[in-house]
């Protein structure tokens, strides 16, 4: 490994920078500057909350830090970062180890993770890589990240407890930077859970959670085919019946055909009127009726009130029937015995009234 840069690097100190830059300093930081930031957010923000709350405007800071200025406290440690980024992408890096914090999806706890890193290598365009990472896939390999330099740095020294591997390299950071380095002492922090593992167990550890992910995926897929499967097999071998539309159809179709059976003959069959004989009344005798009262069908039947009689069939009975609704029986066409008179309410032909009288005048 080539000697490490000293003065010679340039490191601007004004410069502003994205939020997203900050957040990702704000996590290299030790424990116990953590907690003070956090606990002066929570405050802050609660404050305003307050502010807004009572319906009025949040005072304007005096003398606030002007919007990506990074804070005083974090300016050092920031600029250690990046010293050790660009002695690292220079002269490339020893294998180490990464600590990163992450939450345990089962248990619902933190756990720390101990990553060892690979050494640095150059690929074929003399670029400091990590060993091992140059594939076909990727053949510049895979190249040091700021998030890498600030695992770095902490290997290769701690101001907070003033340990690591490299104090000649702060030493000769500390020379070329002009400021105080302002860190305020140790906190007690929760025991932490360690993971250790190596750079190549991660990457095992992440297509193991993606072949799992897709094995789930798969399994809630068959279980859609089964479950589709098994109801076509339950609706196959279901029993067999007639639909009620056709049942009902069916059973239409029989009664329009029963009423086609009971239809009176066609009006050609039936005699022509035959003008009803004016003579003296005779004694009627009993026609040859059913004994119980017959029923007419749902359709009354009518005339024309010309005074004559017309056919008229009844429960297959041939009868000869005014518009008043006097019935005699039907004589080859000539007016027989009295029948009786139709009782249009109660839809009988009732034999209990008597013949009618005409007058020997009218004959």
């Amino acid at each position: 490994m080539s000697a490490p840069i000293a003065s010679s690097i340039s490191m601007p100190q004004e410069a502003l920078r994205p939020v997203e830059e900050i957040i990702q300093e704000i996590v290299g930081l030790p424990t116990d500057q953590l907690s003070r930031i956090s606990k002066l957010a929570v405050d802050e923000m609660g404050r305003r909350a307050k502010t807004v709350a009572k319906g009025k405007k949040a005072p304007k800071k005096t003398g606030s830090m002007p919007k990506g200025r990074v804070p005083d406290q974090l300016r050092k440690p920031r600029e250690w970062v990046n010293y050790v980024k660009a002695d690292a992408i220079t002269n490339g890096w020893p294998s180490y180890t990464m600590h990163q914090t992450r939450k345990n999806k089962e248990t619902g706890e933190k756990e720390e993770e101990e990553i060892e890193m690979p050494a640095s290598e150059e690929n074929a365009e003399g670029v400091h890589v990590f060993e091992g990472t140059i594939t076909e896939q990727a053949p510049k390999g895979r190249a040091f990240t700021h998030k890498d330099a600030m695992s770095l740095s902490a290997v290769y020294w701690k101001v907070k407890t003033q340990t690591g591997t490299r104090q000649d390299l702060y030493e000769a950071f500390d020379a070329s930077y002009q400021e105080e380095d302002n860190v305020s002492e140790a906190s007690d922090s929760p025991e932490k859970v360690v993971v250790r593992m190596t750079a190549a167990e991660k990457e095992a550890q992440k297509a193991e959670k993606a072949a799992a992910a897709l094995a789930e995926k798969e399994r809630k897929k068959q279980e859609k085919l089964d479950e589709k499967e098994r109801l076509k097999q339950e609706k196959a071998n279901a029993p067999k019946s007639t639909p009620v539309k056709k049942v009902v159809k069916k059973a239409s179709s029989a009664a329009a055909s029963s009423a086609a059976d009971s239809e009176p003959a066609a009006a050609s069959d039936i005699p022509a009127a035959t003008p009803v004989k004016k003579a003296a009344a005779k004694p009627a005798a009993k026609a040859a009726v059913p004994a119980a009262p017959k029923k007419v069908k749902k359709e009354e039947w009518t005339c024309k009130d010309d005074g004559m009689v017309h056919a008229w069939e009844e429960d297959g009975v041939k009868y000869l029937r005014n518009y008043a609704g006097q019935v005699w029986l039907d004589d080859d066409g000539e007016l027989g015995e009295w029948a009786g008179q139709w009782d249009a309410k109660k839809k009988i032909l009732d034999d209990t009234v008597p013949a009618p009288e005409f007058d020997e005048d009218d004959e």
